[in-house]
């Protein structure tokens, strides 16, 4: 990576001190349409493993990035913001495009169902290595909830009964949208707690992996009937909010990005260094590479510093 101007040079030192000075998190309890009756008191800082490998294909003729995205089951904005180059509606066949396929884990204890929202997508650590699916999920006017729930009611082919904000809206909608074709919940639905909100299937493939719900979870519906067949009504369900994710692998430390949608964090550089703050491990990064990553949202690891030593100046970013 080439040295910054002397002025970004500034800008990242101005950065860092301010890193190095405490300041409060954006309370993420003030995003949730509902408080959840629990909230677990923030787990430490910590550096999380990766799982998985990044993979290539090729683009086929005729096909877009919402082509692709179906295919391999991977969501549209992930794959797009990976491959900024390519035209997303006409990318020239034989294209080789970079897939999302490698993650750091977020950070939170391992158990059951997490969905990290900004990063729309949804881990069951209930195997190993967790299973990952893209996910949609509520825009900036209908956020998804944040919290810790459990699965609620469950229901296969559900009839959706339109709220009356969305009638509002859409008064040509009826009342009632029954089973089929055009129900937007597809074939499952599970009710997130004791909400109005559920993780369901969706009759428009092209939107997971987007913001297009109004606070939901909509999964690509071969894979929410999976997830349905094996998740019980109790299974615990944890919605955090966590652009930044913080891995080590064989020493490396990775930074993992993506955007924050609701626009929780002002401060974009002073956000992801809070966990390497937290851990002592500021000295162990190169500030131009995180800059890089910040400014980049690729949404994969990108290697940012080494544990044990300091890292060389300026060195080469690598995925």
């Amino acid at each position: 990576m080439q040295s910054f101007e002397p002025a970004r040079r500034v800008a990242l030192l101005a950065a860092l001190l301010a890193a190095l000075s405490w300041a409060p998190l954006v309370p993420l309890s003030a995003l949730s349409k509902e408080t959840p009756k629990t909230t677990p008191p923030p787990e430490p800082a910590r550096l999380m493993p990766i799982v998985g490998e990044i993979q290539k294909t090729l683009v086929r003729q005729g096909d877009t990035l919402l082509d692709v995205a179906f295919d391999h089951r991977i969501g549209f904005e992930a794959l797009a913001r990976l491959n900024p180059d390519v035209d997303p509606w006409i990318p020239v066949p034989g294209t080789v495009l970079l897939m999302p396929t490698r993650s750091v884990l977020p950070d939170v204890e391992p158990r059951a169902l997490v969905i990290n929202v900004p990063e729309m997508r949804l881990y069951d650590f209930r195997v190993d290595p967790p299973d990952v699916y893209a996910a949609a999920i509520g825009d900036m006017a209908d956020p998804s909830l944040i919290g810790v729930y459990k699965i609620g009611a469950k229901r296969k082919d559900p009839a959706w009964y339109v709220p009356d904000s969305i009638r509002q809206e859409k008064p040509d909608l009826p009342a009632v949208v029954p089973a089929g074709p055009d129900n937007p919940l597809g074939s499952r639905w599970m009710t997130i707690g004791n909400t109005s909100y559920g993780i369901h299937g969706t009759n428009v493939r092209w939107s997971i992996g987007r913001t297009a719900t109004h606070g939901c979870i909509r999964l690509y519906e071969d894979q929410i009937e999976r997830l349905y067949d094996r998740t019980p009504t109790g299974t615990r369900i944890e919605l955090v909010y966590q652009p930044f994710k913080w891995g080590v692998a064989d020493g490396d430390i990775y930074l993992e990005v993506h955007p924050d949608l609701y626009h929780l964090d002002p401060d974009r550089l002073g956000a992801a260094l809070r966990t390497p703050r937290a851990l002592g491990l500021l000295t162990r990064l190169d500030l131009e590479m995180v800059w890089s990553a910040v400014e980049q949202e690729l949404g994969i690891p990108v290697r940012v510093g080494r544990l044990g030593e300091p890292p060389h100046a300026h060195g080469n970013a690598e995925l």
